[in-house]
């Protein structure tokens, strides 16, 4: 019998620094993996590795021929999975691992300073993080064990001056954009400013109001995206009037618990402020401001 045939028996198991506690963009995990070997084992490498597996769900389109050779075309929605090893470190080289052989192999894993926070109440995007020991082997299934992590971010401080922010999609009617302390919030917060409107030609608004916007997007195929708008009214039916400056203050609430700001190379979320002034019998007169949210300030 061939050497590279036998079969084995082993477990490794994964143990983490922080088993109840999140890990934030920028940190390292500190993990343990301990190996034990019951039966002699044949491995082309043992290795530990910090994986971020991302869910997304895309739209493509799908054909199919009838009986009488027509084409039926349909747009249909997918989940596929991305695995992305993010550190990776050899614990055993290839090689014969002997019957009670044991050992211990500590493993360092930094997390990057872009990495995704985990995601996991997304509509059509999932995000998480998993320490993963791997005992692999040939023509017979890997022995894996798995922890997985929570990895939250926080504000960066990148954008969190004050100032006004945002662009009107129609400049030529009214002049729109946010008063705001900060373009950088968390899950739970409060964004307060307000929403200041210069008119430029005389019309009526059935409505002033803002939304709250968040947004997930999969570029895959024929793209995919999901939307969620949380509404606050600022004001009612108004005749707006050139040389006019309104200031509406708001506070709106950003709930927790759900995606934060993230990007990777298949998917993104984000949110934004938009300011509409509602029309009748025409399209509405709007700004919008992208925010930033993280999941919580360290």
């Amino acid at each position: 019998m061939f050497d590279f045939l036998k079969g084995g028996k082993a477990t490794a198991t994964v143990t983490v620094d922080r088993p109840a506690q999140p890990y934030y963009v920028g940190e390292s995990v500190q993990a343990t993996v301990d190996i034990q070997v019951q039966k002699e084992l044949n491995i082309t490498e043992a290795r530990a590795q910090l994986v971020c597996k991302e869910e997304y769900q895309y739209r493509y389109r799908s054909s199919s021929t009838d009986s009488d050779g027509g084409v039926d075309t349909d747009i249909e929605e997918r989940w596929t999975t991305a695995e992305q090893t993010v550190q990776h470190q050899q614990l055993l080289p290839e090689g014969t691992l002997a019957s009670g052989f044991r050992q211990t192999f500590g493993f360092t894993a930094p997390i990057p300073a872009d990495a995704p926070p985990t995601c996991e109440n997304g509509k059509i995007v999932r995000i998480t993080w998993l320490v993963k020991a791997t005992l692999a082997r040939k023509l017979a299934r890997d022995i894996e064990a798995t922890v997985p992590i929570r990895l939250l971010s926080t504000p960066t401080g990148e954008a969190s001056s004050g100032g006004e922010y945002g662009f009107s999609n129609e400049p030529d009617e009214a002049v729109l954009s946010f008063n705001l302390p900060s373009l950088e919030w968390c899950l739970g917060d409060t964004v307060k400013g307000e929403l200041l409107v210069r008119p430029q030609k005389g019309f009526d608004v059935s409505e002033v109001r803002l939304e709250l916007v968040r947004r997930e997007y999969v570029p895959r195929d024929l793209g995919n995206t999901f939307c969620e708008a949380k509404k606050v009214k600022l004001a009612g039916r108004t005749r707006l009037q050139p040389g006019q400056v309104l200031a509406l203050p708001f506070s709106i609430a950003i709930p927790e618990a759900i995606p934060v700001t993230m990007r990777t190379h298949h998917s993104s979320v984000t949110w934004s402020l938009i300011g509409v002034l509602a029309r009748s019998l025409r399209r509405d007169t709007s700004a919008e401001q992208e925010i930033f949210v993280f999941s919580k300030r360290p």
